[in-house]
């Protein structure tokens, strides 16, 4: 019998509902107020985005730009949530995964403000990298795929449709690899990448260094 824990459990019926509500209803609208958008515009007179809300590095993990965006990250939710939050505990659990949606946000803007100073404000290139948000679960995913590799490292899985089993420690560091290398070459447009290399970071930073490695029990 599949276990889904309580705070998987909510948080991917949180982010279909959410995802439900947003993309059907007045979406425009929604996604101005509650997806990521960069809060500074480097090189602008303006400097602070306008479009930048406070609690915009929080509410953007529940928003998705499509049915395939949201049943990937809830995929990933699903298959890995339940053992990281049996290990540790539900509590922890939910902080960790709050964290590194978060952290996440900050290290994808850090990128997007760098590349925004290789262009003028009055380029079309800038004005797409300042008016285009980011929404999605993928950083806080990408923090529990990092936490599952960490701590169930030698777990063998099979990854459709490759029928050779591999290592969580290794499935975790290819991902990680290709999502550093599409970032830098800008492939794949329309994916944040280094918001995915930014969940993996700051969980690794979490589980190294601030305890989270270490089980509830």
């Amino acid at each position: 019998m599949f276990y889904l824990s309580p705070v998987a459990r909510n948080l991917l019926i949180a982010n279909v509902v959410i995802f439900i509500l947003t993309y059907y209803l007045i979406p425009d609208y929604i996604t101005l107020q509650f997806a990521f958008f960069n809060p500074i515009l480097p090189g602008s007179p303006e400097l602070l985005n306008p479009n930048f809300k406070i609690w915009q590095p929080f509410t953007y993990m529940f928003m998705h730009g499509g049915w395939t965006h949201l049943i990937s990250n809830m995929f990933a939710l699903l298959i890995f949530g339940s053992g990281i939050e049996t290990f540790f505990g539900s509590k922890r659990f939910l902080i960790y995964y709050l964290i590194t949606g978060i952290g996440a946000s900050f290290i994808y803007s850090f990128v997007n403000m760098y590349d925004m100073q290789q262009f003028s404000p009055d380029s079309e290139v800038y004005a797409a990298l300042a008016k285009t948000p980011m929404v999605g679960a993928s950083g806080a995913i990408f923090g529990i795929l990092i936490a599952y590799g960490y701590l169930f490292p030698d777990n063998e899985m099979i990854i459709f449709p490759l029928p050779i089993p591999i290592k969580a420690k290794y499935l975790v560091a290819f991902y990680g690899i290709y999502e550093l290398y599409s970032g830098i070459q800008g492939t794949s447009l329309g994916i944040a990448h280094f918001a995915h290399v930014g969940g993996l970071l700051v969980g690794f930073i979490l589980l190294r260094f601030f305890g989270f490695g270490k089980s509830h029990y």
